[in-house]
């Protein structure tokens, strides 16, 4: 699997329709509406573009649906016996990474969205040391609304679950999913960024003092083009993280530094937009705190940059090799 191989004009074509899909589709009304679009195809034709496409529109639409569980499921479902109709994922702590809960206790976790429409929950749980799958029944599931910092985004928190079903022993599985899902939550990422830039863009733009745009001025400018850069990074990072996947793990050391770049991406372009949009960064008049909210839980989700470096920094201190993010 290499990075994308999408035209300009396909890629263009598919912005406009993934648009209009996230302005009229929400939840899990997300899924029908992508397989209507054929979307499938296009993924299998060019996993890197479309990919990278559909989670960057959907970060910019600021959009809340479980359309990442299908990108773990693709992994994940390998080693699990055929689902009997939707399945879900249970998404381990912010606060643990990609580390699951134990088996032989109450699990906790996150959920996209409802589980109206679920038919089985997948949950990741730590088994003799190594990670192992549960296909559960999300009846009885203990779910409640995340509330807080984004209370917008259609999570659920589940704490004191303990569901039944024999553990399937999915390591590698695992690992190749988590690299997926973050190189996915990274364009998504990069996706609310460059919305949160583009607000700041035409605030300064139209906000005149002293007789001229407040974006010609230098330190307005150097903000604005710090933000650019920062996204521009994530983008250079996915293209060498894609080139990486189709490794045995998954490319899943690439696709940590990408979920890490974004992260520190995103607090420096929210840092800047807050502070040149002045007092209306910090209230509701504007949309920017949907933005600086929405890219915060992102980057929380398997494993904040703050996290990852600590845990990337552990790893390289007790002599784990480094794989190349890209190759010299």
């Amino acid at each position: 699997m290499t990075s994308t191989t999408m035209d300009t004009a396909t890629a263009e074509l598919l912005t406009g329709s993934l648009r209009e899909l996230f302005a009229g589709s929400a939840g899990r009304a997300v899924g029908p509406a992508l397989a209507a679009l054929g979307w499938a195809e296009v993924v299998a034709e060019d996993p890197a573009g479309a990919t990278t496409l559909l989670f960057t529109e959907h970060g910019r639409a600021l959009a809340s649906s479980p359309a990442l569980d299908a990108v773990l499921l693709a992994e994940l479902d390998r080693v699990l016996p055929a689902g009997n109709g939707t399945r879900a994922v249970l998404y381990p702590y912010p606060d643990d990474g990609d580390q699951p809960s134990t088996v032989d206790g109450p699990v906790r976790g996150l959920l996209l969205a409802g589980l109206e429409s679920v038919d089985e929950v997948v949950v990741p749980v730590r088994a003799n040391g190594a990670v192992a799958l549960l296909v559960a029944d999300p009846a009885g599931c203990p779910a409640e609304p995340v509330a807080g910092f984004d209370a917008g985004s259609g999570w659920l928190m589940v704490s004191g679950w303990q569901p039944a079903g024999e553990p399937v022993p999915a390591a590698q599985p695992w690992e190749r999913a988590v690299a997926a899902g973050r190189r996915a939550l990274a364009a998504e990422i990069a996706g609310v960024c460059q919305a949160a830039l583009d607000l700041a863009v035409a605030h300064t733009s139209a906000r005149v003092q002293y007789g001229r745009p407040i974006a010609s001025f230098q330190a307005v400018r150097h903000r604005l083009a710090e933000g650019h850069v920062a996204i521009s990074d994530i983008a250079s990072m996915l293209d060498a993280a894609w080139a990486t996947a189709g490794s045995a793990n998954g490319g899943a050391w690439a696709a940590a530094m990408t979920k890490l770049r974004a992260g520190r991406a995103q607090a420096e372009v929210m840092r800047h937009g807050v502070q040149v949009l002045g007092a209306m960064g910090l209230t509701s008049e504007s949309e920017m705190h949907r933005h600086v909210t929405r890219a915060g839980a992102l980057d929380a989700l398997l494993g904040g940059h703050r996290l990852l470096s600590e845990t990337t920094g552990r790893a390289l201190l007790a002599g784990a090799p480094a794989d190349p993010v890209v190759e010299v």
